[in-house]
């Protein structure tokens, strides 16, 4: 019998992604409130909340014919973590803090096939060219901050500012797909 694939997340950016190597998936918002996760190491908070995000799907549809696939982004400045900003003044602060500077983006992947959860982070380092003051204001003017950790989207405003990468473009927009790929073939989930 063919596996039923569900992606446990709003992003338009991951089911995108994920069309490259599922075609076929449903997609559902997990019930799970992320402030419940109290980590402050980055690349240990991103893989609990695609864990618990997975985890939550599960408890909704989870069985021995589906697959769930969670993730997660945090946008890492030396040990801070940025998340989606809160508002205009979050966004300002959050793009003048990474303007000018070196910064990593974690993506944790978690999948649920035939009861048996796996994980892996994978991560990223981001060069940011300097912003003025000015241009970060137009820019949180713009819908684009606020669904995203960091404040922003590496294929929108701000890749006219990201001189250099060092790691995996997919991770940075928010699913390391071949990775991702690899996993789902290891596991005989396609």
């Amino acid at each position: 019998m063919a596996m039923k694939f569900i992606l446990a997340s709003a992003s338009p950016r991951r089911r995108e992604l994920l069309k490259a190597i599922v075609p076929q998936f449903e997609c559902m918002v997990p019930d799970f409130d992320e402030s419940s996760v109290d980590i402050t190491d980055a690349k240990q908070r991103t893989v609990v909340l695609s864990r618990e995000k997975c985890r939550a799907a599960v408890k909704k549809f989870g069985d021995k014919n589906t697959v769930i696939i969670a993730s997660d982004t945090v946008v890492d400045l030396n040990g801070e973590i940025l998340e989606k900003p809160q508002d205009m003044a979050d966004a300002y602060i959050m793009i003048k803090s990474l303007s000018g500077n070196v910064h990593k983006v974690h993506t944790a992947v978690s999948v649920y096939c035939r009861g048996i959860i796996y994980s892996f982070v994978d991560t990223t380092q981001v060069y940011v060219d300097k912003i003025s003051d000015d241009i970060i204001a137009e820019y949180v003017n713009t819908d684009e901050p606020y669904d995203k950790a960091g404040g922003y989207a590496i294929q929108g405003f701000m890749s006219g500012y990201i001189s250099k990468i060092n790691g995996n473009y997919h991770t940075v927009v928010g699913l390391p797909v071949a990775r991702l790929n690899k996993l789902l073939r290891n596991i005989k989930a396609i």
